[in-house]
C-alpha cells in the first residue's frame, strides 16, 4: 500500500469551505464600495485590494490510493518531483514507482495550471486509461502512476477551482452565449418573416486594368474562379475551415462573441467566413474597425445565411478571397503561386494560400523580412486539420515534410499595382453620363473587366514623388496633404491620379475636393481680357483697387504678361473689370468650371471653391490651342457575362465590348487667343513666381496661394510632353502653412515632370 506524500503534506478544507456565502457577499459589496464610494484618487488602491479576496484561488494536489484520499497538498509556484527517491518534493514508497517518476510543475510562472511529465519512468502515467507522456492539467484531473492494469496503482488527483471572480465571469460568458443565441435565432426569424433577404444576387466584381493589361485596382472579388465548388478539392475546403470556421456548416453565419471583441477592442478580426464574405460582395460594409461598421457586416452576413446556402457562401469565400500580390479568389492565386488549377492543388499547397488568409502580404513568400512565415503558416494550417480529424497521422508529417516550391517568377512578375484613389474615381466614370452604369444595382453592379488609361509608369512616379515630397518639403512647410492629376492634352487620357497621400488612412479624394483655386484662377479674367482685345503687351495701372493693394513688382503699372508673370491681383481686377465680371463667369463655365462663383472681386481673385480636375480641364484647354479636352480614366469595358473569361478578352464577342462614343473636341478658344495665353504662361516660369517648374525647358503653368498658405497649387504643362500636371498641397482641416506658396509646388512638379517626361515619352 502507497504511504503518505511528504510529511509537510497537510489536510486541506473541504471545497464547500473555501468562501462561504457570507463572506462572498460582503467581498462583492467591498468592491462595489471600492468603485463607487471614496476620493477618486484612492479608488485605483481600494478596488486593487477590494479584489484579492475575489480573486484567490488554491490549486492542490492529492494522493488516493484504494478509493480512500491520503493527503493532499497546497499548491505555490514551484516544481515538484515525484518518485521513490527521498529527495523529491514528492516521495513516495511504491514498488511500481521509479526513483524520479514524473515532474509537476507550470511550464510559464504566468501560466494558471500545472503540467505533469514522465520523467521517462518504467511503469508511466495514465490519464483516462491511456498512457501519457505530458498532460496539462485541469480541474478534477486524475493520474495514475502506473498501468491500472497491474494492480491498484496510486492515483493524483488534481484540484484548481475557479476563484469567485472567474465564477463570475464564467457564468456570465454562458448567459451571454444562450443570450446570442436567443439574439441570432431571432435575427434569422425576423429575416426570414420580413420576406426573406433582401440580397437576391450577386454580381461580378469590377475589375480595373492599365492599358498593358496590369490589373490596378484594390477591390476584391475575382474575375477567375471554378465552375463549382466540387471544382474545389476537398482538402481545400476543409483546410480552409478548420483555419478559419470549423463550426461554419452547422452555425448561424456569425461569430457573435469575436464581433463584440474586436469592435469594443478596435482590433479587426472576430469575423466568420460568412461575414467575410459580406465585406467582399458589398464593399459599402467598409473596413474601418468601428462599432458601425461590424454591426453593418452582421446585417448582410445574415442576409447571406437566409438568401444562399452554405455552399453558395463557401464558393463566394474561394472565387474572391484576397491572397496577395494582386491574386483574388484561391483559382487565380493557384495560377499564381503554383502555375497549376486550384482544382490540382495537394494538401500542403491547399494549407500555404488558406495560411495566407490572415495576413496575405505579411506571410507571403516574397515577403524577404520573414521569407519563412508562410511556412509557418502552412504547417499551423495542417496541424488544424489533423486536430479536425481530417487528416491522419501520417499524412500529416508527410505534408508537413513537403517543400513549398513556389514559382520564383511571381516574386518578381506579379503585375498587381493598387491605384485606389484612381479606382474610385473610374468607378464613378461608370456611373457617370459617359457610361451611365449602375453599380448600386444587385443585378448589374459588377462583372466587368475595365481597360483604364492610367499609365503604371507615370502612376508609380508620381505617387514616389509627392510621397516624398510630403514627407520632406511639405512637411518643412506645415502641409500634410497633397493631390495630382497628369492627362495628356492630346487626347484627355488620364494617365496619374493621385488623390492623397495615403489611400489607407484616408480614402478622401482630393483630386476632386473643393478647394480654393488661389491665383490659378486668374486664368479666366486673363483670357476674357484677351477676349476682349486686350493684348499681353499692354500697360495696366498698378494703383490699388479698391480693398486690392498695388502691385508687388513695378511702380505706376505693368504689362499684362507681367501681371500674370508676377500674379498681380490688382491686375486681375483691372481686367475683370474691363472684360466684365459676368463675362469671365461665362468663360470659366464655357472652360468646365462648375463650382458655385459670384461675379466679384473675391472670386476673380481664386477666393471661391473649385475642383482640382475641373481646373486641370480648363488648362488643358489652352495646352490643347484652344480645343476642350475631353479627359477620362476609361477606354472601354468588357463584360464578362458575354467573354467568359478575363484571359480570352480578344476574342470577346461584339455584343460584349463597350467603346465609349467619346466627347467630340470643341473649339472654346480662339487659336490666336490660346496661344497669346500660352505665352504668357511661359513668362510665368521663365522670370515670374513659378521659376521653381524651369526644371522642365519649355514648361508653362500659374502658381496659386490661398491666404496664409491654407491652400497651394500649380497647373502647368509642357508642349514637347503633352503632358499636363495638376497640383494641389494643404492640410484637410484648412490649418495655414505660413511658410508655403505655390512655388514650393512649382518644384515638385518641376521635378516630377522632368522624370515624367523620360518616362513617358510624347505621344507614347
Amino acid at each position: 500500500m502507497a504511504t503518505p506524500l511528504h510529511p509537510v503534506i497537510t489536510r486541506l478544507k473541504p471545497l464547500g469551505q473555501r468562501l462561504a456565502p457570507q463572506p462572498m457577499r460582503q467581498a462583492w459589496r467591498g468592491l462595489a464600495q471600492a468603485l463607487l464610494r471614496g476620493p477618486l484618487a484612492q479608488r485605483p488602491a481600494a478596488v486593487r485590494a477590494a479584489l484579492k479576496p475575489l480573486r484567490a484561488h488554491q490549486a492542490r494536489l492529492e494522493l488516493w490510493s484504494g478509493g480512500r484520499q491520503l493527503s493532499a497538498l497546497p499548491l505555490a509556484n514551484e516544481r515538484y518531483r515525484i518518485g521513490r527517491d527521498p529527495s523529491c518534493e514528492l516521495p513516495l514508497e511504491e514498488p511500481g514507482l521509479s526513483r524520479v517518476h514524473a515532474i509537476f510543475e507550470k511550464q510559464r510562472p504566468s501560466d494558471r495550471e500545472f503540467s505533469l511529465e514522465d520523467f521517462n519512468s518504467a511503469n508511466g502515467l495514465f490519464h483516462r486509461d491511456r498512457r501519457i507522456r505530458f498532460i496539462r492539467l485541469r480541474d478534477g484531473d486524475a493520474v495514475r502512476l502506473g498501468s491500472p492494469l497491474k494492480g491498484e496503482a496510486p492515483e493524483l488527483r488534481y484540484s484548481h477551482p475557479r476563484s469567485p471572480l472567474e465564477q463570475a465571469v464564467h457564468l456570465l460568458g454562458l448567459g451571454a452565449l444562450a443570450g446570442s443565441a436567443l439574439l441570432v435565432s431571432g435575427m434569422l426569424l425576423a429575416a426570414s418573416i420580413g420576406g426573406g433577404s433582401r440580397i437576391r444576387s450577386i454580381s461580378g466584381p469590377v475589375k480595373i486594368f492599365s492599358a498593358d493589361g496590369r490589373q490596378v485596382d484594390a477591390k476584391e472579388g475575382s474575375s477567375t474562379a471554378l465552375p463549382s465548388l466540387q471544382a474545389y478539392p476537398l482538402h481545400l475546403r476543409q483546410a480552409l475551415m478548420a483555419s478559419e470556421e470549423a463550426r461554419f456548416g452547422w452555425n448561424s453565419g456569425i461569430d457573435l462573441f469575436g464581433t463584440l471583441r474586436s469592435a469594443l477592442l478596435g482590433t479587426g478580426g472576430g469575423s466568420g467566413l460568412t461575414q467575410q464574405v459580406a465585406r467582399m460582395v458589398y464593399p459599402e460594409v467598409g473596413r474601418d474597425l468601428s462599432l458601425t461598421r461590424k454591426l453593418r457586416e452582421l446585417w448582410v452576413a445574415l442576409q447571406l445565411e437566409v438568401g444562399f446556402s452554405k455552399n453558395q457562401i463557401l464558393k463566394l469565400y474561394l472565387d474572391r478571397a484576397y491572397l496577395g500580390l494582386g491574386a483574388e479568389g484561391f483559382e487565380q492565386a493557384s495560377q499564381l503561386y503554383f502555375r497549376k488549377s486550384a482544382s490540382d492543388l495537394d494538401v500542403a499547397q491547399a494549407a500555404f494560400l488558406v495560411g495566407l488568409l490572415p495576413s496575405p502580404n505579411g506571410y507571403s513568400p516574397c515577403n524577404t523580412s520573414d521569407p519563412g512565415a508562410g511556412l509557418e503558416r502552412r504547417n499551423l494550417v495542417l496541424k488544424l486539420m489533423h486536430e479536425q480529424g481530417w487528416l491522419s497521422d501520417q499524412a500529416l508529417i508527410d505534408a508537413q515534410r513537403r517543400p513549398l516550391n513556389i514559382d520564383p517568377s511571381a516574386c518578381r512578375e506579379s503585375s498587381f499595382s493598387s491605384y485606389p484613389y484612381f479606382s474610385d474615381y473610374v468607378l464613378g466614370e461608370l456611373e457617370g453620363t459617359r457610361f451611365g452604369l449602375d453599380l448600386s444595382s444587385p443585378d448589374a453592379a459588377g462583372n466587368y473587366a475595365v481597360v483604364s488609361t492610367i499609365n503604371p509608369k507615370l502612376q508609380q512616379l508620381a505617387q514616389e514623388q509627392l510621397k516624398r515630397f510630403l514627407e520632406g518639403p511639405a512637411a518643412a512647410a506645415g502641409l500634410s496633404q497633397g493631390a495630382l492629376i497628369t492627362v495628356n492634352v492630346a487626347n484627355g487620357e488620364i494617365l496619374a491620379y493621385v488623390g492623397g497621400g495615403d489611400y489607407g488612412r484616408s480614402s478622401f479624394d482630393r483630386v476632386q475636393a473643393l478647394r480654393q483655386p488661389g491665383s490659378t484662377f486668374k486664368l479666366f479674367p486673363f483670357l476674357a481680357a484677351l477676349a476682349a482685345g486686350v493684348s499681353p503687351g499692354d500697360v495696366i495701372s498698378c494703383a490699388p483697387f479698391d480693398y486690392v493693394a498695388g502691385c508687388r513688382h513695378g511702380s505706376g503699372s505693368t504689362s499684362v504678361a507681367d501681371g500674370l508673370a508676377w500674379s498681380e491681383n490688382v491686375v486681375a481686377l483691372r481686367l475683370a473689370e474691363r472684360a466684365g465680371f459676368d463675362r469671365v463667369i461665362k468663360l470659366a463655365r464655357r472652360l468646365g468650371i462648375s463650382t458655385p462663383l459670384d461675379a466679384d472681386a473675391n472670386t476673380m481673385l481664386g477666393g471661391r471653391e473649385t475642383y482640382l480636375y475641373e481646373m486641370a480641364r480648363a488648362y488643358a484647354v489652352v495646352a490643347n490651342g484652344g480645343r476642350s479636352v475631353p479627359m477620362h480614366g476609361v477606354s472601354r469595358i468588357y463584360d464578362l457575362g458575354v467573354c467568359q473569361s478575363i484571359k480570352s478578352l480578344d476574342r470577346c464577342p461584339e455584343r460584349g465590348v463597350t467603346i465609349p462614343i467619346g466627347e467630340q473636341s470643341r473649339q472654346l478658344l480662339s487659336s490666336e487667343q490660346a496661344l497669346a495665353m500660352d505665352q504668357m504662361l511661359a513668362g510665368v516660369v521663365q522670370r515670374g513666381t513659378g521659376r521653381a517648374a524651369s526644371l522642365v525647358p519649355d514648361a508653362r503653368g500659374k502658381t496659386g496661394t490661398t491666404n496664409n498658405g491654407v491652400d497651394v497649387l500649380f497647373i502647368g504643362y509642357s508642349p514637347a510632353s503633352q503632358l499636363l500636371t495638376a497640383i494641389w498641397m494643404g492640410n484637410d482641416d484648412n490649418t495655414p502653412a505660413q511658410a508655403a506658396s505655390g512655388a514650393l509646388v512649382a518644384d515638385l512638379w518641376g521635378r516630377y515632370m522632368q522624370l515624367a517626361a523620360r518616362a513617358v515619352p510624347a505621344n507614347g
